[in-house]
């Protein structure tokens, strides 16, 4: 048998690993910046003129051994994790990198020396090479040159690839210095002098332990003034810190997803550093919300990858590959809307994620080098992130909310304005008034015209509070429409649904086949044993009438606008059509004090609420026997105030520490929940006047909850 090994065109191969493999001329001379940090080099001098580019480092340099054996040798590579000397951890792997240099040039001139060698020079047209030793005037290192550019080089694009390196490198070991038309700049990581108050007013931390499978979140902020803290009272305005089994937040603790568990111990550990800041905050909102900084100077880049020292090619800060932007949109209110989850602007934050080149292996380029491979690993890698990102929302929005209710419940007395209103009634007063009084009262005019400014932008938030909240329901009440339809349908043949199975039975009973059909000779294969197919099919039918009666029963036109006059009354409807289907549940009713009346709220109210209690325990206690729910009223005053509670397995463990985080909207313990039930009881009591008092897990689920009656 004969071996065969591949011919190789290289003027093909240059055009295949360099020109088309770095889309662009920065990315190709980024590569070759990595080049001279791994041959732990302590400077890098990139000069720049329009004919060459000379690239010059003090590293380790090569000799002609080298430049055979690896240099020429095409996809292999000598570099292991770290360079025992200098300690870096290097940035090459694949062996391809030197192919940067037929993205810049056609001819090229490689001079490189080891300390205490001969130097030697390479040089390729990429159609011939040729090696040589040489006399060089440095004692170890290399300059590459390239010339027959193929690109023109300007102003704007060494500015432009002194902006790449400063985000695609975050060393400290190396120095990077551009020299062009006799002026040299040196490279500065975009992050090493961010400022608190200058570039951002909250640091988020995340911290990602593998092995424990635990996501630490810390929260730093310097965002609103200190007399905040006394509005907010528990909450830390300045700091945060949790812990998050990412088991339990990603919903991966069914046997379903067991092997995802094992996934996010080989993910390995890995960092974050965000922050977020806005530029340019209206004064009025800036005033409302107490903020301590206006005018901030963010920096301009996303959120950059890097590994080790260097960023992840297309992950370099210029893109949104986090969906920041996506998940604005999905879920767009304002931090002040008091059950819509606030997500933050793309615009709004940026900063850098941090992984190592052995500990998160299993974060893997692509074949052509422009980000990593989108799989189970790089998802949930992304889904961590996001949590994180998610609880500095959620922190913060509760700051937010509390500051926008204590400005909404601070009422302007009648005599405040006295100014004004002497002036409204007798206009000519103002002619006798006195040079404070002119003063004061054109302050009364300013604090009118902010006050238009802000009930304005009130209005506007509202609105967009309310177009939120309606996205939802549309969904769900198209979803209940197409329900209904289907319902109808299915009425029309309601004799057929409750009466089939007994006509089966009876005609089989009649012509003789029944008895035979039962015998063992016909019920050994499941498949085929008529009476157990029949018995099924009687189930799902029940089951089927049983959704039609919900379904057009829940959107009789009565229910909307029939005031209840008996709380117990309303209770019993609701509880009756879910005992008709599920036997295992067992309802206790108290009505504390009950007074014969009409109260305000209408019978669909009471329904929307106790249903989605009720079908949450049901859904979390599909497999316990016997589930026990006690409902408690009592009238206090003009409000309802109810306890429910069930005898269930209680709040799923990543919502012990905070109960009411079931509250928010899509906030789901389930793979397959949609989140919205419990946040649709939240919504619902607040657009009557009432909120959910306390959430806890002690026996079961316990929720205590008031509505104006």
């Amino acid at each position: 048998m004969e071996d065969l090994k591949f011919t190789i065109e290289e003027k093909e191969i240059a055009e295949l690993l360099g020109r088309q493999n770095y889309s662009s001329k920065e990315s190709a001379i980024f590569e070759l910046v990595k080049n001279c940090y791994d041959a732990a080099s302590n400077i890098c001098n990139i000069y720049i003129d329009k004919n060459c580019i000379k690239i010059v480092d003090d590293g380790s340099g090569m000799n002609s051994e080298d430049i055979r054996s690896s240099w020429m040798h095409v996809g292999k590579s000598s570099k292991g994790y770290k360079d025992s000397d200098s300690d870096r951890v290097l940035a090459g792997s694949k062996g391809v990198g030197r192919f940067a240099l037929a993205r810049l040039g056609d001819r090229i001139q490689v001079s490189s020396k080891k300390e205490n060698e001969k130097a030697v020079i390479w040089k390729t047209d990429w159609i011939t090479n040729s090696l040589r030793e040489a006399i060089v005037d440095f004692n170890k290192g290399t300059v590459i040159e390239l010339n027959n550019l193929r690109d023109h080089w300007k102003r704007k694009d060494v500015d432009k690839l002194i902006d790449f390196l400063s985000r695609s490198y975050k060393g400290s070991e190396m120095k990077i210095n551009i020299d062009f038309e006799g002026g040299s700049d040196q490279v500065i990581s975009v992050f090493n002098d961010v400022e608190i108050g200058k570039n951002y007013t909250n640091q988020i931390l995340l911290s990602y332990d593998s092995e424990n499978m635990k996501l630490t979140v810390t929260i730093n902020s310097d965002e609103f003034n200190p007399e905040v803290q006394k509005i907010i009272g528990s909450i830390s305005q300045t700091h945060y810190e949790d812990e998050f089994n990412m088991v339990n937040e990603l919903n991966l603790n069914t046997e379903e997803f067991e092997h995802y568990q094992e996934y996010l111990k080989e993910l390995g550990e890995f960092t974050a550093e965000l922050y977020f800041g806005m530029e340019k905050v209206p004064l009025e909102m800036s005033e409302k919300f107490k903020y301590k900084y206006n005018n901030l100077t963010t920096k301009d880049t996303k959120i950059i990858l890097y590994r080790n020292a260097f960023s992840i090619s297309s992950l370099d800060g210029t893109k949104d590959w986090l969906d920041i932007a996506s998940r604005a949109r999905k879920s767009p209110a304002a931090a002040t809307h008091q059950t819509g989850s606030w997500r933050v602007r793309l615009n709004q934050i940026y900063g850098f994620v941090q992984i190592d080149k052995i500990t998160n292996a299993n974060l893997k380029d692509l074949g052509n080098r422009q980000g990593l491979e989108e799989d189970d690993y790089y998802q949930l890698f992304k889904d961590i992130i996001s949590f994180g990102i998610s609880r500095f929302e959620k922190h913060r929005q509760s700051i937010i909310r509390k500051i926008d209710e204590s400005t909404t419940n601070i009422k302007h007395k009648k005599n405040e304005r006295k100014n004004i209103n002497d002036f409204l009634k007798k206009p000519s007063t103002v002619t006798q008034m006195t040079e404070k009084e002119i003063s004061s009262l054109a302050q009364e005019i300013k604090d009118i015209q902010r006050e238009a400014k802000e009930q304005s932008k009130a209005r506007e938030e509202s609105e967009q509070q309310h177009k939120y909240d309606v996205r939802i329901l549309n969904v769900l009440a198209t979803q209940g429409l197409r329900a209904s339809a289907i319902a109808h349908e299915l009425h029309n043949k309601r004799n057929s649904l409750e009466s089939g199975y007994r006509d089966i039975v009876n005609a089989l009973e009649e012509y003789g086949f029944w008895e035979e059909l039962k015998s063992e000779k016909y019920t050994r294969v499941t498949y085929k044993n008529v009476p157990k197919i029949l018995d099924g099919l009687e189930e799902i039918n029940r089951k089927l009438i049983a959704f039609i009666d919900v379904i057009l029963n829940k959107i009789e036109k009565e229910k909307f606008s029939t005031k209840i006059d008996s709380i117990e009354s309303a209770l019993n409807r609701v509880i009756d059509t879910w005992k008709k289907e599920y036997d295992w549940l067992n309802f206790e009713i108290n009505i504390k004090n009950q007074m014969p009346e009409k109260y305000k709220i209408s019978k669909d109210v009471l329904e929307v609420i106790f249903d989605n209690l009720i079908l949450n325990s049901i859904q979390h206690n599909e497999m316990k026997d016997l589930l026990i729910i006690k409902m408690e009223v009592e009238k206090v005053g003009d409000m309802l105030e109810f306890k429910y509670f069930d005898n269930g397995k209680g709040l799923d463990e990543k919502y012990i520490s905070d109960p009411k985080r079931i509250l928010e909207v899509h906030e789901t313990s389930r793979s397959d929940g949609h989140g919205l039930g419990m946040w649709i009881v939240s919504n619902t009591l607040r657009m009557y006047g009432g909120e959910v008092i306390d959430i806890n897990s002690e026996k079961g689920f316990n929720i205590y909850f008031s509505i104006k009656g």
